[in-house]
Formats: C-alpha cells, structure tokens, sequence
C-alpha cells in the first residue's frame, strides 16, 4: 500500500480521489479529482489536482448518423425535447454539395485538462488544456463543385507543450509545411 501512496502522491493529512472513465464520442477518457491536506508542522497547504485526458492509444470515430442517435439518446433521457433529424442533417449537407450522411466522422483526437492548484499561491501552476475535434470527411461532392473537395475539417485549442498531448493531436507545424 504504501507504493501506491508514493505514486498518487500522498502525504500525511487528508486524502479525497474521485474517478470516472467514461466514453464521448467514442472517445475513452478518464477524469481524476485529487483533493489533500497536508500538513507540516502547524502549517497546511491544501491541493487541487483534477485530470481529464484519453485513454485509447490512437483517437477514435464516429460517424454522424451515430452522433445523431446519441444526441437524440440524451435528449430523449432528459425529458425530451425537438429531435435531431438524419432528413434535416442530410438536407443541410446536400445544400453543401455533401451527399452521403454515413460517411462523414467526427473524432475527438484530443480533450486534455489538467489543473494543479495549491492553498499556497506560489505553489499553483497555470490551468493546461488541449482540445482537438476534427471532422473527416470523405464524401466526394457534386460534379458542380468539384473545384474543392473538403477532406478533413478541425480546430485545435491548447496552451500545453507536454508531448505526449500534442503528439495526440496530430497538429500541422507551418514551419514543417512551408520548408
């Protein structure tokens, strides 16, 4: 027991971890709440930790008519409410020149969250964060708009530099580009 207290972390005081993993979009994260007291001397410095990051080795998809289900899902457990409709989605798509609804994915690449806060101001570190959501796209268009053809569509947000998020992420460097 006392290895496992040396990985988490833990020091004489008070103790509080919370779990879950859950899945999102196909996403497998896991979320971690981390809360201690600890003690030195008659001082006490309290921590915050909390933790929200993949667990799947390679991002994973889904299509939008799956996405469409489970939106419909949580709608109807909340009470219910106006469903999404495929008819809707597909004219939608079709105004854009995008005919097949099945073929299109959505994947989370990246959703990362780390927070380390301390009752000891100095001891605080900034709020990291990392959030990847690409759109895949392999439906051909129209021949009327065959003058661009959307592969992928995505957006990044993040203010973290650890490797192993970005890596995830799968980000264009412009400076690779453009050598």
């Amino acid at each position: 027991m006392s290895q496992d207290l040396e990985i988490v972390g833990a020091a004489p005081g008070n103790n509080i971890q919370a779990f879950i993993d859950l899945t999102l979009l196909n996403c497998n994260l896991k979320g971690v709440y981390q809360y201690q007291v600890i003690k030195n001397g008659d001082a006490e410095e309290k921590k915050t930790k909390i933790l929200v990051m993949p667990t799947d080795p390679e991002p994973q998809s889904m299509s939008l008519t799956e996405l469409i289900t489970e939106i419909n899902n949580i709608i109807q457990s909340f009470g219910g409410g106006q469903k999404v409709t495929e008819e809707r989605m597909k004219a939608t798509l079709d105004s854009m020149g995008l005919k097949t609804i099945a073929d299109i994915s959505v994947q989370i690449r990246q959703l990362f969250i780390y927070v380390d806060t301390s009752s000891i101001k100095e001891n605080s570190k900034p709020c990291e964060y990392a959030f990847n959501f690409v759109i895949l796209n392999p439906v051909n268009p129209d021949e009327s708009l065959k003058l661009f053809n959307i592969k992928s569509l995505g957006l990044a947000v993040y203010n973290t530099d650890r490797k192993k998020i970005i890596e995830r992420m799968q980000l264009e460097n412009i400076d690779e580009l453009l050598a």
